[in-house]
């Protein structure tokens, strides 16, 4: 009786796995995000940050971030849709330009937004463009898989 349980257990799991597995790096563009506000929030406790720091401020903020530094990286996402990714990988002089110039500005949001000063918005800076920039990246590399899916 156990035993004819665990197996139609272990059936519907594998076809619940099977049917998700196209969404999974979508799942994990999602976690990645999730924990890039929480190494946010832990870098604004660590800095000590004392302005707009309530759950409001703080997910706004990120997004606005990940807003900013997505339109940024749109020429390397839409590399990614056309497939360009799987031949041979992004071209790295325009993925780095990307981040440099994604990270200038982040840091500018994160001073402005946070009045936390230079030093201490380049340490949340570091922080989280680590995930943002993983997110990101996933995202152009799977984006030719999202638009067979649709």
């Amino acid at each position: 009786m156990i035993q004819i349980f665990l197996q139609s257990w272990r059936d519907q799991l594998r076809s619940f796995l099977e049917q998700i597995e196209p969404y999974v790096p979508f799942i994990i563009i999602a976690v990645l995000l999730l924990v890039g506000v929480l190494i946010f929030w832990i870098g604004l406790a660590i800095t000590k940050a004392d302005v707009k720091t309530n759950a409001k401020w703080i997910f706004g903020s990120f997004f606005i971030q990940f807003g900013v530094i997505f339109f940024i990286s749109i020429p390397m996402i839409l590399a990614g849709a056309t497939g360009d990714f799987n031949n041979g990988g992004p071209n790295l002089g325009i993925m780095a330009a990307t981040i440099i110039f994604s990270a200038f500005i982040d840091l500018q949001i994160i001073n402005v937004i946070h009045k936390l000063g230079m030093k201490r918005s380049l340490l949340i800076v570091i922080l989280v463009l680590i995930p943002i920039t993983a997110a990101l990246y996933m995202l152009g590399q799977n984006m030719s898989s999202l638009i067979s899916l649709i």
